[in-house]
């Protein structure tokens, strides 16, 4: 087999151009159908695996979608209810803001009021 393999290598070797360019052009074609071939294969088997991996992936989707019962964010600032700090009552966020940050002397101006004393 294999000497009669490199008798016909020897054989196209001795042919004119033209005809070695047919041996050449040929065993392309074939070489790349071969590829091709397992290229597709190999494509059909990934999409069989990303197929499966999204329908388990859209089940496991619906868990995250909320329940009945769980009430919108524009439900919750339609309620509106006051806050409710540990121990103390009732304050609305106006109340709790400005107990929380207790406006010093600062001006009504835009910005941040300077430390340092004015040099004359």
């Amino acid at each position: 087999m294999a000497r009669g393999f490199w008798e016909k290598i020897e054989w196209v070797r001795r042919q004119p151009e033209h005809i070695r360019m047919r041996y050449v052009l040929g065993s392309l074609f074939v070489s790349m159908v071969f590829i091709l071939g397992i290229w597709f294969l190999s494509l059909a088997e990934s999409f069989q695996s990303i197929k499966q991996d999204t329908s388990a992936a859209a089940f496991k989707g619906k868990e995250l979608l909320p329940k009945e019962g769980v009430p919108s964010l524009s439900g919750l600032l339609e309620q509106a209810t006051p806050l409710r700090v540990d121990g103390q009552g009732e304050k609305t966020g106006k109340e709790y803001f400005n107990e929380q940050f207790p406006s010093n002397t600062q001006s009504t101006s835009e910005g941040i009021q300077n430390s340092q004393p004015a040099t004359p």
